[in-house]
């Protein structure tokens, strides 16, 4: 392409260099990471991906990089299968996996979300602390600042100076809201509860249900926990009766499944049927009216969302969907849309009761995570084999994936549901070890020449 261009005039050989320097980056062995496979044997159904690109597929599934100098020794000398156990226990236990926490909390758990999503702390705080004479000086400050100043009466004038006062006193009381430091505290939550399950291989349902979490001094104050103090995030042993512990009761969570002023339970309900469940409800049909338009504001500003929710799915198109989202979304109203805990919503008392659409019935946040670890265990095995070899692979699964996909979690599901056997299964599976679209790929030497290793991509 350089001398192609380089011939044509009034080119030079260096704006022919300069329009292949723009090539390299476009081409797609730059931007995706490109499998060779080895020989196909006599009655192989799909061949084997070279030892080069296995490293490369363990290297970006542990670490989100290249392989390193011992994956590529390994891979040269073609060792790197033999030696598969002893790699797996090196990658995970190298500091770059922290790579697979970080990158997989942030897209299954939207972990890395909580460090943007846009919340407005006054209006959440008076949800959760409804101020009547705040919301009238409000509504007065409004109204009186739409007219033009000579026009003003002497009874606006008053009014706008007292709204003006009682707004400006509400303004500076102290109240909750999430810091940059508290966003990261949250975000480190999530990611070493996650990384801590995973390096002391325990059992995943204690994403669901457990008696810690990973807190400092800000974030517990922030969850009304004593006992901690200083700014080092570390593993707390929560109370007995704590509503805490597991991913859904976490900060991260929570405000990233809520609404800039209030919380969602619709967005939450629909997080825990994908995320947790694996069983998403269907995209909404066009032309669905918000929820502020169930009611009045009148009539909505002494409603609790449960029950604007009961007022909304009113209508059979939208009651259909809401059986299924709105009890799981319901049962963590108890936390405002800042994480936080509360009783009452808009002054009325919350009430996180419900039944799933599958008959499971709960009283409050702590019997939904039991049914979640209990009755829908296989449902969440499923869904978390499904996110992992997903994140694995690179790619969507796909019909033919099915029986890999049942052996995975009859694996995690024999071991207790440990970390190692579905990663140990992941590595050892079909999709991971072997290229499906054997005509398109490129059978090649297994020792390739030092400049054939230059020229892998990343």
């Amino acid at each position: 392409l350089a001398a192609k261009v380089a011939a044509q005039l009034p080119h030079s050989f260096e704006t022919g260099i300069a329009q292949a320097m723009v090539a390299v980056p476009a081409s797609p062995t730059f931007i995706s990471r490109e499998d060779r496979t080895l020989p196909q044997n006599p009655g192989q159904a799909h061949p084997l991906v070279d030892e080069y690109s296995l490293a490369s597929r363990l290297s970006y599934f542990f670490w989100s990089s290249m392989p390193d100098e011992e994956l590529l020794r390994l891979a040269h000398d073609g060792q790197l299968r033999a030696n598969l156990p002893a790699q797996l226990k090196r990658l995970m236990g190298d500091p770059r996996a922290q790579e697979l926490v970080r990158n997989f909390t942030g897209q299954w758990l939207q972990a890395r979300d909580i460090l943007t999503v846009p919340l407005n702390a006054p209006d959440i705080y008076l949800r959760d602390h409804p101020n009547p004479e705040y919301e009238q000086a409000r509504e007065t400050f409004e109204r009186v600042s739409a007219i033009p100043q000579p026009e003003r009466s002497a009874e606006d004038a008053a009014a706008f100076t007292k709204a003006r006062g009682i707004t400006q006193t509400f303004t500076r009381q102290p109240k909750p809201d999430l810091t940059d430091p508290l966003r990261h505290a949250m975000q480190q939550e999530t990611e070493m509860t996650f990384g801590y399950i995973l390096k002391e291989d325990r059992s995943f349902l204690e994403l669901l249900e457990s008696d810690y979490t990973f807190l400092n001094e800000d974030l517990a104050k922030h969850y009304g926990i004593d006992g901690v103090s200083g700014s080092e995030m570390r593993r707390v042993t929560l109370p007995p009766d704590s509503p805490r512990g597991g991913v859904l009761t976490q900060g991260t969570v929570l405000a990233v499944t809520s609404n800039p002023t209030r919380t969602s339970p619709v967005k939450r309900g629909v997080f825990i049927l994908d995320a947790i469940l694996g069983a998403p409800p269907p995209p909404p049909p066009p032309n669905i009216p918000p929820l502020e338009a169930a009611g009045s504001p009148e009539k909505l500003r002494n409603l609790s969302l449960r029950d604007t929710l009961a007022l909304h799915a009113t209508k059979p198109l939208c009651a259909s969907c809401h059986m299924r989202m709105d009890p799981p979304g319901l049962a963590l109203e108890n936390f405002n849309a800042m994480g936080q805990w509360r009783t009452t919503d808009s002054g009325q008392p919350v009430q996180p009761a419900g039944q799933l659409a599958t008959g499971e019935a709960f009283a409050d946040v702590r019997e939904f995570k039991h049914v979640l670890a209990t009755t829908h265990r296989r449902d969440f095995y499923y869904c978390i084999t499904e996110k992992l070899l997903t994140f694995a692979l690179g790619r969507g699964l796909e019909y033919y994936d099915t029986t890999t996909l049942d052996q995975l979690v009859a694996h995690l599901e024999a071991s207790g549901g440990r970390p190692s056997a579905l990663i140990e299964g992941i590595v050892n599976s079909a999709p991971f070890q072997q290229r499906r679209e054997a005509t398109a790929a490129v059978a090649y030497d297994t020792k390739p020449s030092a400049s054939r290793l230059a020229q892998r991509s990343p």
